[in-house]
């Protein structure tokens, strides 16, 4: 299959000048707006629910590999787009796209400091750009338009995962609207060469200590039968940290502590929030990687490579494990075929300490994204409408209860929908990827909905819903993947600090977080005693980090009065 369907599914588990006319338009209590700025003209919707005339609404995105058109489209120019004006009255118009994601911040900070004019509506995904945009004067506060014009459903939804809001949250002010994921889409799960397990005779590891034995075999006991010694247990990587949404090492120091991984705020028996990276129980993970290392069972250059480069050395088959999330097995490690036709991938449960302590990486809520709105936006009654329309698909109500476009996400096929392209009536090479060119960049999520379906599917249950049928296109072995990720619930541990970057944080967490991943990967790497972790400690608190940890705590009280 090919990656940019697996990139596809992956974020579907788990955001110049102006174009058209100015955000800058008027408008009426009664919700009419204006759509031709000095000319009194309204927008009203009529008896279908279309505004008449058209309300433009301006937008920017990244537009990547993950994005497939057919029958000749684009991201200007698609069936969403077409169904946004002629059903909903609503005209998409991008300002600009950039082909990544980095790009696509970097022209946004830009236009802090320069004249060029925001998008209407724009993702963020990055934390000291959403700081700097609260702060900027240039987005809007959208809290009574929020109460004003989403529909119950939408508030239900915000209700229920209230703590994400703070992230966007000045005061009395609401200054973005996170766009909920999964919520669980990029916790790891242990990926296992199966063939090697079944070659040397052993059992997949439960625990830590098994977990050990295993990787010497694969380092030492040729599970390649190649007849040399070229192959290692472990894929992970810690460049940016060791806890991540792929290659990740969080359940080794969650074996220890139970509850603190690197990287994340959680709370301490005194109920105050502490930084995992600073625990003294980290000690334990890192010297045991450090261990792992010297003994050869880790990739040797983990400490500088990211975590999709670091699933080479397992898609090229020199490793064995890696944890990474329940659809990986599609994209990327599912590429492990194509240089070893007879390789196995089989998914368990990631192995927890001799106690039984376990804790895993678990992202975001809303993955880091955030959706703001130009000041000088107008329209909230037609975005907050447009917004309820996309939540059809996840409520599997209304127009998009099937798929979004049939023939491009799915098509219809003996009178029942159809979501494997090669399937529908005119095969498809690979299905347009048309739930991403929304404003939200994909489906926006009902969050912790959909992976309770995985393990439904999983134990035999019959397929009821939209989703069921979807999770029965997949590969078998990914649902009980996915079986096993809801299975592993009880050991998330996200971060419990969802707050704007603190002032210290702003002008010292760089230079901390430096000094914390060139500390861990000395000490891993051997180059350090493990010692030096408590000097770091003692470093990382008198350089700020009890600083940043007031200032953590006085904005978690504030939330949590």
């Amino acid at each position: 299959m090919k990656r940019n369907k697996w990139i596809a599914l992956a974020l579907a588990v788990m955001l110049t000048t102006v174009v058209g006319c100015s955000s800058g338009n008027g408008s009426s209590n009664d919700g009419n707006v204006s759509n031709v700025p000095g000319e009194g003209a309204k927008s009203v919707q009529n008896a279908d629910g279309k505004f008449e005339p058209p309300i433009t609404i301006t937008t920017a995105r990244p537009v990547g590999g993950d994005y497939t058109f057919i029958n000749g489209e684009d991201i200007n120019n698609n069936v969403h787009n077409k169904w946004a004006k002629d059903k909903l009255g609503i005209e998409i118009k991008d300002l600009w796209n950039t082909t990544d994601n980095a790009a696509y911040h970097t022209k946004l900070r830009l236009s802090l400091t320069t004249q060029d004019q925001l998008p209407d509506v724009f993702i963020v995904q990055d934390p000291n750009l959403i700081a700097d945009l609260i702060q900027s004067g240039k987005v809007k506060d959208i809290s009574k338009d929020f109460e004003e014009y989403a529909s119950g459903r939408i508030k239900k939804i915000y209700d229920d995962n209230s703590a994400s809001l703070n992230q966007v949250k000045d005061g009395e002010q609401l200054l973005g609207l996170p766009i909920f994921a999964a919520g669980d889409g990029t916790n790891p799960v242990l990926w296992v060469r199966q063939d090697w397990l079944d070659k040397l005779n052993l059992q997949a590891p439960a625990t830590i200590d098994e977990f050990e034995k295993v990787m010497d075999a694969f380092t030492n006991q040729d599970p390649d039968g190649n007849g040399e010694k070229d192959t290692f247990g472990f894929s992970l990587s810690g460049r940016n940290g060791y806890a991540n949404w792929m290659s990740d090492a969080s359940f080794v120091f969650g074996a220890y502590t139970g509850k603190f991984i690197p990287g994340t705020w959680q709370q301490g028996d005194d109920g105050s929030l502490k930084y995992g990276s600073v625990q003294p129980e980290i000690k334990n993970g890192l010297g045991k990687l450090q261990e792992w290392y010297k003994k050869g069972y880790l990739d040797p250059e983990l400490a500088a490579i990211d975590e999709v480069k670091a699933t080479e050395s397992f898609i090229q088959g020199k490793s064995g494990m890696i944890a990474a999330p329940f659809w990986a097995y599609g994209w990327p490690l599912g590429d492990v075929k194509g240089t070893n036709p007879d390789a196995k991938l089989e998914a368990y449960t990631l192995p927890t300490g001799t106690d039984g302590k376990s804790a895993r990486y678990t992202g975001y809520v809303n993955e880091g994204k955030v959706m703001m709105f130009n000041k000088d936006f107008k329209h909230m009654d037609a975005f907050f409408y447009y917004m309820d329309k996309i939540y059809d698909n996840p409520f599997e109500t209304g127009e998009f209860k099937d798929g979004f476009f049939e023939g491009y996400d799915y098509a219809i096929v003996d009178g029942k929908p159809e979501y494997d392209s090669k399937k529908f009536p005119t095969p498809l090479e690979a299905a347009a990827s048309s739930s991403k060119y929304n404003l939200f960049w994909n489906v926006p999520a009902i969050p912790f909905a959909g992976s309770a379906n995985y393990d439904y599917m999983f134990n035999g249950g019959e397929p009821t819903t939209r989703a069921h049928r979807e999770i029965m296109t997949q590969d078998p072995e990914m649902v009980r993947a996915g079986a096993l990720n809801y299975q592993m619930t009880g050991i998330n541990a996200p971060t419990e600090f969802l707050g704007a970057p603190t002032e210290t944080m702003r002008s010292n967490g760089d230079n901390l977080k430096t000094m914390e991943l060139e500390t861990f990967a000395k000490i891993i790497y051997g180059n350090e005693p493990l010692d030096q972790f408590d000097t770091f400690v003692a470093d990382w608190k008198s350089k700020g980090g009890d600083k940043i940890e007031q200032e953590v705590n006085e904005w978690y009280k504030s939330v949590n009065p």
